[in-house]
């Protein structure tokens, strides 16, 4: 922790010395989740700016809602959780909703409602005018849909030294190998669990007899400079410029398991913007992601004293 209580240093990429806070910014899917427990304000990249912001980044996103009472309630929701909706923009279609059933593992089950305002979310602005980002964050469900697709890439472009992370998010039905390999081309980062490695690996001809091997080809597919692949209750490893780390899970009692990959990307860019070891990267990660699992929904409460720094 540094000397004014900040988890991680502040930026100083033009060498001023004057610091600023990292800055993060996601592009991807606004919506409810209908929980059987009530509406949560969820998608996936908007999941990790909102962890990213208890860890002291000032975070923005790229989406849009309807002009409608749950855009309203998303709006006031993103405004108590300190994320910018400044490029988030109203559109006269519904706001997303996704309707959620949990088995008795807490395990999700997403019916995802369509048309929805986000598919419409477009910058209307030069990317140059948000400024220096050090973070990227976006997925493959928004994506699918050409106005943000564009957005993201042209962001990704004007951002050359950025983190830039994809975090796969594979939803049935709404995801072609086309658009994947087109995702990946934007990223340093690709954070993907287990079940999705082996069908990107199938789909994407990438050889890999385990999770490191796939994880480096990969890599040198791509030319990524990282890939971690989640597993659940058996932890995660990560492949990061050429050096292999695993960490084992987090034992927790899952109270449902909504959100916890998002909470585990959060810690992951955390970790990584800090310096930190690898493993020790891992490790925030993982007991962040455990947390999440061990919480209703997909942005619980929680604080920085919980996590291993």
């Amino acid at each position: 922790m540094t000397t004014d209580g900040r988890l991680f240093p502040a930026p100083d990429p033009a060498g001023t010395g004057s610091a600023r806070a990292a800055r993060a910014l996601g592009v991807g899917e606004l919506l409810w989740d209908l929980l059987p427990a009530g509406p949560r304000l969820g998608g996936a990249p908007l999941n990790v700016v909102a962890h990213l912001r208890r860890f002291g980044f000032d975070v923005a996103y790229v989406s849009a809602v309807g002009d409608d009472e749950l855009g309203r309630q998303a709006r006031a929701e993103t405004s108590r959780l300190g994320i910018d909706d400044s490029f988030v923009g109203t559109v006269d279609v519904p706001t997303g909703i996704v309707r959620v059933q949990l088995d008795a593992a807490g395990v999700p089950d997403f019916e995802i409602v369509s048309p929805a305002a986000y598919e419409y979310g477009r910058l209307d602005v030069d990317p140059a005018a948000l400024g220096p980002l050090d973070v990227l964050i976006y997925g493959t469900l928004s994506l699918r849909f050409p106005s943000m697709r564009d957005a993201a890439h042209r962001i990704a472009a004007a951002n050359p030294a950025a983190l830039r992370v994809y975090d796969v998010n594979l939803r049935p039905g709404c995801w072609s190998v086309e658009l994947i390999a087109q995702l990946i081309t934007d990223a340093r980062i690709v954070k993907l669990n287990e079940a999705e490695a082996e069908i990107l690996g199938r789909e994407l001809d990438i050889p890999g007899g385990t999770l490191r091997e796939f994880a480096e080809g990969a890599a040198d597919r791509f030319g990524l400079e990282g890939v971690c692949i989640t597993r659940g209750g058996d932890g995660a490893g990560m492949l990061m410029g050429g050096t292999w780390a695993e960490v084992p899970a987090v034992p927790v009692k899952i109270a449902d398991t909504v959100g916890a990959g998002d909470a585990f990307c959060a810690g992951l860019i955390a970790g990584l913007t800090s310096g930190r070891p690898l493993d020790q990267v891992l490790a925030i990660a993982s007991r962040l992601g455990g947390i999440v699992a061990s919480r209703d929904g997909a942005i619980p409460d929680w604080n920085l004293t919980e996590l291993p720094l």
